[in-house]
């Protein structure tokens, strides 16, 4: 059996009407810090998928430390690292400082109180090497039809420009090019299609 790497990253994208691309921070593996207080009583631990209530961006925690308070007493106070963090309509954008996250069905789990930082390439405090490129990423359509390109072209709904993917199925996209070069859209307009991107290093 072809061994693909150990999957690292993920990327939801629910692209809509505009053409979205694979991240540039999932694509060569990047961690963040950020700075936290009032941690409510959900716990938020390694692994959690923390949701910016305001923004939508997402990320993954990859480790946390509590230096003052506890999650239980719902003002827990500390510095958390990430992962995989983006948001599904967009191809950037971030928290704002002050903004709170939540965790599931949450709404107010606790509250950023600066920006996340990128983590320096020679970090060793990173669970695997910063800047590391991807050796592949499996490409899953989650709902619906979508309009997807592999050699860096925009996907195009009039037209029908592109590789039609209907929901479940998946594509293996096997060297850094295809990675960088991906995109999709809706095949039919305004579809709420979604992509699932698992990135393997």
């Amino acid at each position: 059996m072809e061994y693909w790497g150990t999957p690292r990253c993920f990327q939801r994208m629910v692209p809509g009407n505009n053409a979205l691309s694979t991240i540039a921070t999932s694509i060569y593996y990047t961690e963040w810090t950020v700075a936290f207080t009032s941690g409510g009583t959900t716990v938020t631990s390694v692994g959690s998928w923390i949701v910016g209530a305001t923004s939508g961006v997402v990320a993954e925690v990859v480790a946390i430390t509590v230096t003052g308070g506890t999650f239980g007493g719902g003002d827990a106070a500390g510095t958390m690292r990430l992962k995989s963090k983006y948001h599904p309509t967009a191809v950037t954008t971030n928290w704002t400082s002050g903004e709170n996250w939540k965790i599931g069905a949450g709404s107010d789990d606790g509250t950023f109180t600066a920006l996340p930082v990128l983590a320096p390439k020679q970090d060793r405090k990173s669970a695997f090497p910063i800047g590391t490129p991807a050796k592949c990423a499996l490409v899953t359509v989650l709902t619906n039809t979508e309009l997807v390109d592999l050699d860096g072209g925009i996907p195009d709904q009039t037209a029908l420009a592109g590789l039609p993917m209907k929901d479940g199925s998946s594509i293996l996209l096997r060297d850094i090019e295809e990675i960088i070069n991906f995109k999709a859209i809706d095949y039919a307009a305004s579809s709420a299609g979604a992509v699932g991107i698992q990135y393997f290093f």
